[in-house]
């Protein structure tokens, strides 16, 4: 059996992630807290590179293939979504900052099935203080404006979700959420960067206002809904394994036409796997990286750090902002994810608790202080 073939099955690929640009001025933005480099030389993919990407997921896919342009920002790049469209008919969705949005790029879209599945931006001035231009002046305007446009149109709106970005020094959640709801998005995400540091109690606080500002109901965003949910059982939870998906399912395209095992090595050649025209020609990071993933939080791996066993969280981690890569960047390993993660994640799991309690009917004695004010006794 074709060695790619057998990989990619196993791994469950239908998925392309495509960088059209990478490296110096290869996104219109400078986001303080940025994944991405964007370092080196610049590197724009070719029509021809994009339609043997295209071919290569059309030989290697299992079940429905679909594209999904990342990077740096796509509609820097806008006539290779249009390319991917005339070459094929499978899905194709984008993750945007925004600013080159159009009424006219919308309309299109409509008319094409292209889908914007991501819209980041965080709200307000805690959007200007992260977000910025490359140019170095605040991008909340013209974001929000475009957002707008963007939502004005039923079937983007249908599948959009709004991606804030949570730095620790800020911890107004409330806040956050009622500015990208006010814009009018259904589906809201703002999630920890954890690569900075986080204090527990203070993530714990916020969500609890989170839970009095939605009336300890439902929310925009399905990560604390489900982990709502999964403290209401938490007798019953376990550990899935790769989570982050690292390796699994979507493998990135670099403008040169290498492939990496996610999006977070694109820029690293420990996760290169090979290329578009080659296949796999590196098994390796399958193993090291994607299958030591999968043993995350297992019988095989219980305990990744030592302070794992008896954490409080310890059932629901991989949880919002784990991310193999992100781990490995930090601490140089996968499976360690740097304290920022455990300290949000800690804090919100405990907050999870007694937003599941309220929805029970029966909540702890609070404690003084914000809690006693959340519930009406301080």
């Amino acid at each position: 059996m074709d060695k790619t073939k057998e990989i990619a099955t196993k791994q469950g690929l239908n998925r392309l992630l495509l960088f059209t640009e990478t490296g110096e001025g290869a996104c219109n933005m400078a986001c303080q807290y940025c994944f991405l480099g964007k370092a080196g030389s610049n590197q724009k993919m070719t029509v021809e590179i994009l339609h043997k990407a295209i071919d290569f997921l059309n030989l290697y896919a299992v079940g429905q293939p679909s594209l999904h342009f990342f990077g740096t920002e796509p509609l820097k790049n806008w006539d290779l979504i249009v390319a991917a469209r005339e070459y094929t008919n499978m899905m194709i969705s984008l993750t945007t900052n925004g600013v080159a949005l159009t009424k006219e790029r919308i309309d299109w879209m409509d008319n094409n099935n292209v889908k914007v599945y991501i819209l980041s931006l965080d709200g307000g001035e805690e959007h200007n203080a992260n977000r910025i231009l490359r140019n170095n002046t605040p991008s909340w305007e013209v974001v929000s404006k475009n957002a707008q446009l963007l939502l004005q149109s039923p079937k983007q709106r249908s599948w959009v979700t709004a991606r804030g970005t949570w730095s620790g020094h800020d911890y107004d959640l409330v806040g956050r959420f009622g500015e990208l709801e006010g814009l009018g998005f259904p589906s809201v995400q703002v999630v920890p960067d954890v690569t900075g540091s986080f204090e527990r109690d203070k993530v714990k606080d916020a969500y609890l206002e989170l839970g009095e500002y939605y009336a300890w109901g439902a929310t925009p965003s399905k990560f604390v809904n489900d982990m709502v949910q999964r403290v209401m059982d938490e007798e019953n939870a376990k550990q899935e394994g790769n989570k982050c998906g690292t390796g699994r399912g979507i493998w990135a395209v670099s403008p040169d036409g290498s492939l990496s095992l996610c999006q977070l090595y694109e820029e690293s050649t420990v996760g290169k796997i090979g290329d578009i025209w080659n296949g796999i020609t590196s098994e390796m990071p399958f193993a090291a990286i994607s299958e030591r993933v999968n043993t995350y939080h297992t019988d095989i791996n219980p305990y990744p750090k030592p302070e794992c066993e008896g954490c409080t969280a310890y059932k629901h981690c991989q949880g919002v902002g784990w991310c193999a890569g992100i781990n490995r960047q930090v601490n140089g390993d996968e499976l360690v994810a740097p304290d920022g993660y455990c300290e949000h994640l800690i804090g919100m799991v405990e907050a999870c608790r007694i937003w599941a309690d309220k929805q029970r009917g029966r909540l702890p004695k609070p404690r003084a202080g914000i809690l006693g004010h959340l519930y009406g006794r301080g």
